[in-house]
Formats: structure tokens, C-alpha cells, sequence
């Protein structure tokens, strides 16, 4: 009995703690966000070692409802790391579910962790409109158009952001081992970029702070009242500076948009749980690639 007692007594105070850690999270995204007018529910939970999520329900400023995920990478952690993800687990353009990409990619010693969709591709052929690189090797070195983005892993681990004008340089100075492309930089060196895209959209990011150690992916769903009616770009840089971010970039989002943890260690075919609430009509939308967090164990 005395046994159990102090195993429910650590457990209080480990929770306690945690609630207070998170809780401090949550009152920098409504001080310096200036978007939150209240919080209906704030769920935390730690993934695995090194990552967490956090799930945010509120009111914004502007009266309507949002609901946001957080997932925060300690790239330091040994153990971790971030890799992209394409359908079946190959090398070659196509059109899969993220959970499904997930899957091919997750073994025994390779455990896949979380992870969010990533670039812009055509819906048609699955090709992505950026630059990919996976495991190293270089899969695609343009973009179909200008003024957008890319995040990369380089094999010592840092992560990046940066332009399309950027790339070239950074490809061929820095070994790169996981690259996708994206959309707007909505960061720049701790400054939020003003945006002509106005749009209020569910939404995917990703922001990297200034030692390029920690990422966060941000998803906010939309196209769903009054569950949750998505945010502009400029309001996605807001959120990612007050969470830490330095750069930053815009991910495909719209119907794309998904976020996924692991339930539970076992490789049972339900094994990863979509958190947010896709807007395509079919549900969980086949993309083109995405980006997880995997144990190297």
C-alpha cells in the first residue's frame, strides 16, 4: 500500500508540474500574440523524449473559434530525428495518406514518433512544387515558381529555413540530408513578414529557433464552424515568434493539412491518431510527402 501511495503521489506532482509548464506556454501565445481573447481547453503531453504536443482551443480576439496543434522538436535529443516522408516509403512522385507514409517508414529501432504533411504538389501527378531531398539523396533542385520557401535537416542535425534564392547556396555549401519545399517565409531572422495572402485558411508551418536545435510544426485547422476557422499567414508568424521561432515558412495547408501522434509503442495498424480534423471532404487527404519524427533506437 505504502508502495502505492507514493507511485500516485509522484504522479501529482510530475502532473502539477507539467500543467504549470504548459500553462506557461499558453500565456506566451496570448500575451505576445495579441489573437487569444480565452482558452477553452489546453491539452499537453509529451510524445516521446524531446517531443511535445500541445493541443489549444480558443476564442480569438476576433470572436471566432480556432483550434491549434503545437509539436516541438528537441533536435539535441540523440535519439531523434526529422525525416521526410514520400508514399510508400520510396523514392518516386505520388499520392498517399500521411498516416500510410508514416507506416512504410516505421520499424523496429526506426520508430516513427508524429509528423505533419509538408510541401505543395500537383494533385494530379503527386510531383512537388518544390525542392526534395530525402536520405541524402537529391530528388528534385526547382521550383515552379518564385518567392517560395524550403526546411532542411543537414546531417549533423541543424535544421534551416529559408528561400527559394537561398537554396542553390545552402545546397551546395551545407550537406543536406532531408529537404522539402514549401510556401511564404512567414519569419525572417525573428521578423514576421507582411503577407499580400490575406486568406483565412487550416493551415501547416514550421518554425526553427535561432540555434537551429529546436523546430515547431504548427497546424491549425479550419473550414469548420464553429469548431475552428483557420488563420492567415501573418497570424501563423505571430504564434511561431512567440513560441520561439526565428524562421520560419509556410507548409501546404487547406484539405492537406494532418497531424498525427502514436498511440502506443505496438505496430498495430492503428497505431497513429490524426489529432486534427482534416477539411477535405474524404478525411485524411493523400499527399505527397511530409516530414516525421523518428527514434533511432
Amino acid at each position: 500500500m505504502k508502495s502505492k501511495n507514493i507511485t500516485f503521489f509522484l504522479f501529482i506532482i510530475t502532473l502539477f508540474f507539467s500543467i504549470g509548464a504548459y500553462a506557461q506556454k499558453s500565456k506566451v501565445l496570448s500575451e505576445y500574440t495579441g489573437l487569444i481573447k480565452a482558452i477553452y481547453s489546453d491539452v499537453n503531453y509529451g510524445v516521446t523524449d524531446g517531443v511535445k504536443s500541445t493541443e489549444i482551443a480558443f476564442e480569438a480576439t476576433n470572436g471566432k473559434a480556432m483550434k491549434i496543434f503545437i509539436l516541438e522538436v528537441d533536435l539535441q535529443q540523440p535519439s531523434l530525428s526529422l525525416k521526410v516522408t514520400m508514399p510508400d516509403g520510396r523514392n518516386s512522385y505520388g499520392m498517399q495518406q500521411m498516416t500510410r507514409q508514416a507506416a512504410s517508414m516505421d520499424s523496429v529501432g526506426h520508430v516513427v514518433w508524429a509528423g505533419v504533411n509538408a510541401d505543395f504538389y500537383d494533385m494530379k501527378t503527386g510531383v512537388p512544387r518544390g525542392v526534395l531531398h530525402r536520405n541524402g539523396q537529391i530528388l528534385k533542385t526547382n521550383y515552379d515558381e518564385g518567392n517560395r520557401g524550403f526546411f532542411a535537416i543537414t546531417k549533423d542535425k541543424k535544421a534551416l529555413a529559408g528561400t527559394n534564392k537561398e537554396y542553390p547556396g545552402v545546397s551546395s555549401s551545407l550537406q543536406l540530408q532531408e529537404v522539402v519545399g514549401g510556401g511564404a517565409i512567414l519569419l525572417k531572422n525573428g521578423v514576421p513578414l507582411s503577407q499580400s495572402n490575406k486568406t483565412v485558411e487550416p493551415r501547416t508551418c514550421v518554425g526553427i529557433t535561432a540555434d537551429s536545435t529546436r523546430v515547431f510544426f504548427l497546424a491549425v485547422d479550419g473550414r469548420d464552424v464553429p469548431y475552428s476557422n483557420g488563420m492567415t499567414l501573418e497570424e501563423l508568424a505571430m504564434c511561431l515568434k512567440a513560441l520561439g521561432a526565428h524562421n520560419a515558412i509556410n507548409l501546404d495547408g487547406g484539405g492537406s493539412t494532418t497531424y498525427f501522434v502514436r498511440r502506443f509503442p505496438a505496430f498495430r495498424d492503428d497505431r497513429f491518431d490524426i489529432r486534427n480534423r482534416p477539411s477535405d471532404y474524404s478525411g485524411e487527404r493523400a499527399v505527397a510527402n511530409g516530414i516525421v519524427v523518428i527514434s533511432n533506437l
